[in-house]
């Protein structure tokens, strides 16, 4: 998909906390464009500002430097009252959900209608509305305790929804929920993407999340960008240590296994990963291979994977297999 109309555009964005020696930087010059209509994915660890810089796009946290443009209009110029209309045009989603325990679901949704001087019959039948928009009509006159976690998320997006805003920003929605909980959550906010035409930013620290819904990504690591890109090309060849990270944890590194032959990543995308090119390598050569890792992902309904194999002993019978897997165009780089 092509994206070509810049809805949110962030230029050398950086938030301090505190001042003199115990001063923090949250974020350290980050420059990032959004376009009308995508879903954009912000990714990294804790602690590495993803978060922060949500609640800058909607100056919840007013940055120190930089500036944040959402449809044209520089928020960090505007005033309080200026800021306040703005900000219905961007809706927000949180990990703790943020209802109004004393409210009913359908008041929860027309809570943010009321505060915008609409009429309690409009607002609640708006909020009915969004309700069954996403899936719980039937829970309109339940209290938030009577709702699961996920019904609970499907209520806080009804009422980020209300004021139909363009932006919608997902602070770390679905870490509160189970996996199922999460595929239903992604799926309806996918939906909504389609459906409404409007534009989704997923904070997250699951890289999961971003391959399921997310057509660019943003890693963000030590306060700063590291890596912008598709979504697919990210999973398939990370430039930097950040995204290989996150692509491959820590915890399954291979830095233990060093004896024996060599050990290449071959890298299948969507249009090479029904292939049996390890099948075909091994049959070529008469030479068995060691498959040592390997991992499939669904990107945006297709699959990629890595697979990492040890060569065979026989230098010349290494070297004439990476020359093979060339020639066949499959990805590969060397681990070390």
């Amino acid at each position: 998909m092509q994206f070509r109309e810049t809805i949110i555009s962030i230029k050398n964005l950086t938030k301090t906390f505190g001042t003199g020696h115990a001063a923090v930087t949250a974020l350290s010059d980050v420059s990032l464009d959004i376009e009308k209509g995508e879903i954009f994915g912000v990714i990294g660890l804790s602690g590495a500002g993803k978060s922060t810089l949500v609640r800058c796009i909607n100056l919840l946290e007013k940055p120190t430097y930089g500036s944040v443009i959402v449809n044209g209009q520089d928020l960090t110029t505007l005033s309080d009252a200026k800021l306040r209309l703005a900000r219905r045009d961007i809706g927000m989603i949180f990990q703790g959900f943020n209802l109004l325990m004393q409210k009913t679901a359908q008041d929860n949704v027309a809570f943010p209608l009321t505060l915008c001087g609409i009429g309690k019959k409009e607002s609640r039948k708006k909020a009915l509305e969004l309700l069954s928009l996403v899936g719980l009509k039937d829970k309109a006159k339940s209290w938030p305790a009577q709702l699961s976690g996920g019904q609970m998320q499907r209520v806080a997006i009804a009422r980020a929804l209300a004021t139909d805003p363009s932006v919608l920003l997902c602070d770390e929605a679905t870490s509160a929920l189970d996996p199922a909980t999460t595929d239903s959550i992604l799926e309806l906010l996918r939906d909504i993407n389609r459906r409404l035409g409007v534009t989704i930013v997923v904070i997250t620290h699951d890289m999961r999340v971003i391959e399921q819904i997310c057509s660019r990504v943003a890693i963000i690591s030590d306060s700063k960008v590291a890596e912008v890109g598709y979504s697919a090309d990210v999973f398939r060849k990370p430039k930097t240590d950040a995204a290989r990270s996150l692509v491959l944890p820590p915890g399954e590194r291979l830095t233990g296994l060093k004896s024996g032959g060599e050990l290449i990543r071959l890298a299948f995308d969507g249009s090479t990963s029904d292939r049996p090119v390890i099948a075909e390598m091994v049959l070529k050569f008469g030479q068995p291979v060691n498959i040592v890792y390997a991992d499939t992902r669904v990107i945006e309904g297709r699959i990629y994977g890595h697979t990492i194999i040890r060569l065979p002993d026989d230098r010349d019978i290494s070297i004439k297999m990476q020359s093979w897997l060339t020639e066949q165009e499959v990805s590969f780089t060397k681990e070390d």
